[in-house]
């Protein structure tokens, strides 16, 4: 697969000289504002892992949001659901496909006869997606910003793939806290994405498919929760990032 390159907001396959991977904004370029940080406050961590970050959690916690914040301060963002839906170009051009909310239709639903197939070939391509950006981190320059927004299904893509991460990135949970639950269940049903449900999600004899869904949806959090707090060594409070007055800066500064 090609690796992948940045364009704009976005990543798209296509085949470029190497050279022009490694060409990466020298972080904090362009912003006077990221500039202004003291240098202990970011330095006493070691570069290669500090200025490397991926986002991990479940999808609706911010960590698309946190990358466009991150990419406006000169960090390079590579985004995996739009990888993935772009290794699904044709795929879903043919069933007329198109976004995100496409991509969850066309995996559909655990209760779904296509879905054992279909989230595989997810898993699948988002393997390869995250093999192509960990080629891409080690062929950058060391002094590069660099933001993985990964699916909330990473922590599936296997135990070398999350080695991987973690030894290339320094891994940040963005934690979906009980008490939002039922609103984060319900954001999933009036706007689906893609989501590989493991082995949480059961259906009993005479259940209705959206019972079961709203049934087995706690379970999920929790059993993600711990699969993200393994690999993660900092954690990011939810109501924290949602502060209005909470910037990039102090994004940056919680990291430490």
């Amino acid at each position: 697969m090609p690796q992948p390159v940045k364009r704009g907001s976005s990543i798209s396959f296509d085949v470029v000289p190497v050279a022009q991977l490694v060409r990466a904004p020298v972080c904090g370029t362009g912003s006077r504002e990221f500039n202004s940080l003291q240098a202990p406050q970011i330095f006493n961590i070691p570069v290669v892992l500090f200025m490397k970050i991926s986002l991990i959690g479940m999808s609706n916690t911010g960590k698309s949001f946190w990358a466009k914040e991150l990419e406006k301060i000169g960090f390079i963002s590579y985004c995996c659901d739009d990888l993935i839906e772009e290794g699904l170009g044709q795929e879903l051009k043919k069933l007329g496909y198109s976004g995100i909310a496409d991509v969850s239709k066309w995996m559909g639903q655990p209760y779904d006869p296509r879905y054992t197939q279909t989230s595989q070939k997810y898993l699948t391509l988002e393997s390869q997606v995250l093999h192509d950006i960990f080629q891409a981190i080690e062929k950058a320059v060391v002094d590069s910003c660099i933001v993985v927004d990964t699916t909330g299904s990473v922590i599936y893509t296997g135990a070398d793939i999350l080695k991987k991460l973690a030894k290339l990135t320094r891994v940040v949970y963005l934690e979906a806290p009980t008490s939002v639950q039922r609103q984060m269940y319900d954001l999933y049903i009036k706007e689906p994405k893609p989501v590989i449900w493991g082995n949480v999600f059961n259906k009993r004899q005479g259940e209705a498919n959206l019972a079961a869904l709203d049934r087995c949806y706690p379970e999920l959090l929790r059993s993600r929760a711990a699969m993200y707090k393994q690999i993660a060594p900092i954690t990011m409070d939810y109501f924290k990032l949602r502060r209005p007055d909470f910037t990039v800066n102090e994004f940056i500064e919680s990291l430490a």
